[in-house]
């Protein structure tokens, strides 16, 4: 499974955290208001939706006139992958280069150094 561009990621963002099934009217004013500095248009909207479906991300059904979409991928399955890229991409596959890469100019919180040493803990 590839990377999603940017705006494709923010519909299935937008499909993840709303009721399903969604149709492409509704998430387009949901996108709108979401995201208001991008300029939301029904017809391209509609246009990544059905990307989307034959990328296997979404699956949608026909209800009378409506169109409705589901999400096939979740949040985490896909944020999983994106993780994998980046960790391959700019860690040479070592869980230490991933971290160096992340916090590069030296800021991290005690927070989530806690939170990495209580989830190295669990492993």
């Amino acid at each position: 499974m590839r990377k999603l561009p940017d705006a494709e990621f923010e519909i299935m963002k937008a499909v993840w955290h709303i009721k399903q099934p969604i149709t492409s009217p509704a998430l387009t004013v949901i996108l709108s208001r979401d995201l208001p500095d991008r300029d939301w248009k029904q017809q391209t909207v509609m246009t990544m939706l059905v990307r989307l479906e034959k990328k296997g991300f979404l699956r949608s059904e026909k209800n009378g006139k409506e169109r409705g979409y589901y999400s096939v991928i979740s949040e985490s399955q896909y944020m999983s992958i994106e993780a994998e890229s980046l960790k391959n991409r700019f860690g040479a596959n070592k869980m230490s280069g991933f971290v160096k890469a992340l916090y590069s100019d030296g800021k991290i919180s005690d927070e989530d150094i806690n939170d990495l040493k209580n989830w190295l803990k669990d492993m």
